[in-house]
C-alpha cells in the first residue's frame, strides 16, 4: 500500500506544482470562513439552530487554521506533511520572514483542539460547540488571543495569492 501513497503523492506534487489557478481557488476556498470575531471583538456565535448562541470552535477557528497549514504547505511543495501543527512548524522553517506567524498559528491551533478536546470530554461530545457562559473570563481571552493569528494569515494568504479583489 505504500508504493500507492507513494505513487500518488507525486503524482499531486508534479500536477500542483506551480498551477496559479488551483492556488487562486484553494486560497479563496481557505478564506471561506472569516476570522471568529466580530468588529466589536465579540465572538462570532451561530444564530439559529440545535446550537443557537454557541460558538463553533471547529469551523470557525480550527478549520480556518487547517485549511490555511494545507494551502500554504502544498505551496510550497510540501505534500508528506499532513499534521497543521507539523506544517505550520515546517513553514515557519522555509519562511523565516514569517516564522513568528506560524509559531503562533501553530500555538493557536494547539490551544483550540486543548479547548474542543475538554469541552467533548465535560459534555460527552465531539467538542464542536462551545457554550461561552461557562467559560471562565481568562478562558475566553486565551481564545480570543488565538484568533488574532487566524486574521493576520488570512490576510498573508490574501496577499500571496492576489485575493484582495474576492473579500
Amino acid at each position: 500500500m505504500p508504493q500507492i501513497e507513494d505513487a500518488l503523492q507525486e503524482a499531486i506534487g508534479k500536477s500542483i506544482n506551480r498551477n496559479k489557478k488551483f492556488f487562486a481557488y484553494l486560497a479563496a476556498d481557505t478564506l471561506r470562513n472569516p476570522a471568529p470575531l466580530g468588529f466589536f471583538r465579540q465572538f462570532l456565535v451561530e444564530s439559529d439552530g440545535e446550537h443557537k448562541d454557541s460558538f463553533d470552535i471547529k469551523s470557525r477557528a480550527l478549520e480556518p487554521l487547517s485549511d490555511a497549514a494545507r494551502l500554504l504547505a502544498l505551496s510550497q511543495n510540501l505534500i508528506e506533511i499532513t499534521n497543521t501543527f507539523q506544517r505550520f512548524k515546517k513553514l515557519a522553517e522555509l519562511e523565516p520572514q514569517n516564522a513568528e506567524l506560524y509559531e503562533e498559528c501553530s500555538d493557536a491551533f494547539n490551544t483550540l483542539t486543548r479547548f474542543r478536546t475538554e469541552v467533548g470530554l465535560q459534555d460527552d461530545s465531539n467538542g464542536r460547540y462551545l457554550n461561552l457562559n461557562e467559560l471562565s473570563k481568562s478562558d475566553k481571552v486565551k481564545l480570543k488571543n488565538c484568533f488574532q493569528p487566524i486574521s493576520d494569515l488570512q490576510d498573508l494568504i490574501k496577499n500571496r495569492f492576489s485575493l484582495t479583489y474576492i473579500s
